[in-house]
């Protein structure tokens, strides 16, 4: 009931704007989840497409007529509303893009385009005009909020580009993400940070000896129903992170007796208030020197590293630092990295 009111903005928004079109001479038409068949799983609030809604959708590029379809949400096969989460019209529109094989999703928002780092934290950004679909996905999980996280998956499937443009100022160029290695002189195309973060660090000697150890500690997890976001780890410990709003102190501290008691580990603790620092870019692959640059920028700003994490693409890497130091570490890298105006080119 919950999301199907919260839902009901977006329906009724969708049905306005198709009877506004009508009267202006535009021939258009009000299409919803129901009548489309847009079915979604029932988990409240974070709704997944269910894969044969793309083959019922397909009939909605046959028509002559301007579609109207409200984002944000879907229905069950048993014909409940439920929700994408927050900011769920961008996968909605995604959505549709795949179902109806178009050659470009234009995605409308309220900025000229996705910046190189919050314009909240930097003053005027250099603005980004071409993104890998790789990099914006690290971006938006990283704390970009111009774009959903998930919304970029239903394109990804057909390679479908996606223009992110503003909607009070059309003729901005904005930015595009799609297929292919995204190239610029610069080797990181984005800055991001999410602060709340909680570190839970673990540690045990021989840990890396025990057969199943982290199993048996994801399982803790997995019983308290909390989601886990990294695991970086060393030879006798491991930091586990989580989103703060995701578990209580009540929860945490039970956490780390369940660490004592069924893991017999050596030492256990959590703290809160990490922030984590996600720097991005496809030139950053095979590129020496990278992770020293940032580590020196962070020190002569006398800001400590809490932690430090690479992937094997080479694509992203993550910093950890205290909450407080946000914006100073955001703006010190800021002027690190983009010093000089950036130039894009995709290569396929």
């Amino acid at each position: 009931l919950m999301d199907a009111y919260k839902a009901s903005g977006e329906d009724l928004n969708a049905r306005l704007i198709a009877s506004y079109f009508n009267q202006e001479g535009l021939a258009a038409k009000y299409v919803g989840p129901r009548e489309a068949k847009l079915w979604v799983s029932d988990t409240p609030g974070e709704a997944r497409i269910l894969e044969e809604s793309y083959q019922e959708l397909e009939y909605l590029q046959l028509t002559n007529e301007v579609i109207v379809f409200p984002g944000f949400y879907g229905v069950t096969k048993e014909g409940n509303v439920v929700t994408f989460s927050r900011g769920g019209s961008d996968i909605t529109g995604s959505i549709l893009a795949n179902a109806v094989n178009a050659e470009e999703y234009e995605n409308f928002t309220d900025v000229d385009a996705i910046y190189v780092a919050s314009p909240k934290i930097v003053h005027k950004p250099l603005a980004i005009d071409v993104l890998s679909y790789t990099e914006m996905r690290e971006l938006s999980y990283a704390g970009f909020s111009v774009f959903h996280t998930e919304a970029l998956l239903p394109s990804i499937k057909k390679g479908i580009p996606v223009h992110v443009c503003n909607t009070n100022n059309p003729e901005a160029s904005g930015t595009y993400i799609m297929k292919g290695k995204v190239t610029s002189p610069n080797v990181i195309s984005g800055i991001a940070s999410s602060p709340g973060f909680v570190s839970i660090y673990v540690k045990k000697y021989l840990m890396n000896h025990e057969i199943g150890f982290l199993r048996k500690l994801l399982t803790i997890f997995e019983e308290e129903g909390i989601s886990i976001e990294h695991i970086p780890t060393g030879i006798d410990d491991a930091t586990i992170i989580i989103r703060g709003e995701d578990a209580t102190d009540e929860q945490l501290d039970g956490i780390v007796e369940r660490f004592y008691a069924e893991l017999d580990v050596d030492d256990a603790h959590y703290m809160r208030g990490l922030c984590l620092i996600m720097l991005v870019g496809e030139g950053m692959v095979n590129m020496v020197g990278t992770t020293a640059r940032v580590a020196s920028t962070l020190a002569r700003t006398q800001i400590n590293i809490e932690l430090y994490n690479q992937g094997v693409s080479e694509v992203s890497m993550m910093f950890g630092i205290l909450d407080q130091y946000e914006k100073k570490a955001i703006r010190a890298l800021y002027d690190e990295f983009f010093g000089e105006t950036k130039e894009y080119k995709v290569v396929e």
